[in-house]
């Protein structure tokens, strides 16, 4: 059983600790509403013992709960689990927002035009938990169309490498027998000129060709040059040097006597040969 002097300790303990920061849904258990006046449910001798305080220092104990105000450090249980429940309920419409935002193609406002981060990206994958089937179907329809749009741009440019290929290089003059020859012909791209040249080892007109053809070999790299001897060739009818250019497997020029087909007037080395070969477009 508790004494007397024991209540008034209690009492005056109660009234020193007792603040008007409490929560509001807290306060429904001092209050029955926002009018009513808190007060202590023990005698009024406590309160006569803080009676000597000044007003100016003692607060207020009449409080009224506002219906506007925002609360960021509620005391209490109720108070903590009403400022879980507003956080949540923020952090979810500012998710759809966001979401909304991505949806209709703008930026959210929060980081910016045309700046997304690892966070947007995920936000906009998932869709939001409280959601409707409504939205949950819009959202999935349009990552789903998105998701195809980028694997068609993918392909596209896989097919783009595909039909371009980069030309393969040779840049020499390489010496080769009749089936070499048909190899070099027929075993390449369709668009690569295959320069052939028909050769004697004995002629001198012939080296000074083999000559300028090795070195526009060099200048022309994706022009492919081989020559093939005149008696492995077994083509008579061509005086040697003669030249033989192929595209595509078929022949499109026939120099059957080279030094016939140069101008008097020019002498047979690299830079007219290679203005003669221009002029029968070998060499582009």
């Amino acid at each position: 059983m508790s004494t007397a002097a024991q209540d008034e300790f209690n009492a005056l303990a109660n009234a020193q600790h007792h603040s008007p920061r409490t929560h509001p849904e807290d306060a429904s258990s001092f209050s029955d509403n926002d009018g009513t006046t808190l007060h202590s449910d023990h005698t009024d001798e406590p309160q006569r013992a803080l009676s000597p305080r000044s007003p100016s220092s003692m607060p207020s104990m009449t409080y009224t709960i506002p219906n506007n105000v925002s609360f960021n450090a509620n005391t209490g249980p109720k108070g903590v689990i009403a400022d879980a429940r507003s956080f949540e309920t923020a952090k979810k419409r500012s998710f759809r927002q966001t979401l909304q935002a991505f949806s209709n193609g703008q930026s959210p406002p929060l980081f910016g035009r045309n700046k997304k981060n690892a966070f947007d990206f995920s936000r906009e994958k998932s869709p939001s938990p409280d959601m409707s089937a409504d939205d949950d179907d819009d959202f999935m329809r349009t990552w789903r169309q998105n998701r195809l749009d980028e694997l068609a741009s993918m392909k596209s440019e896989v097919s783009t490498k595909r039909r371009s290929p980069s030309k393969r290089k040779y840049g020499g003059l390489v010496a080769v027998d009749p089936s070499g020859y048909l190899d070099a012909v027929e075993k390449v791209a369709s668009d690569t000129i295959v320069v052939v040249l028909i050769y004697d080892h004995e002629s001198l007109e012939s080296a000074k060709v083999e000559d300028a053809l090795d070195k526009l070999a060099q200048k022309y790299n994706t022009t492919r040059f081989v020559k093939l001897h005149q008696i492995e060739a077994e083509m008579d009818e061509i005086a040697v040097p003669g030249i033989l250019a192929y595209k595509g497997g078929e022949c499109f020029a026939n120099l059957v006597s080279l030094v016939n087909e140069m101008p008097a007037s020019r002498d047979m080395n690299q830079a007219n040969l290679e203005w003669l070969l221009q002029q029968h477009k070998i060499l582009l």
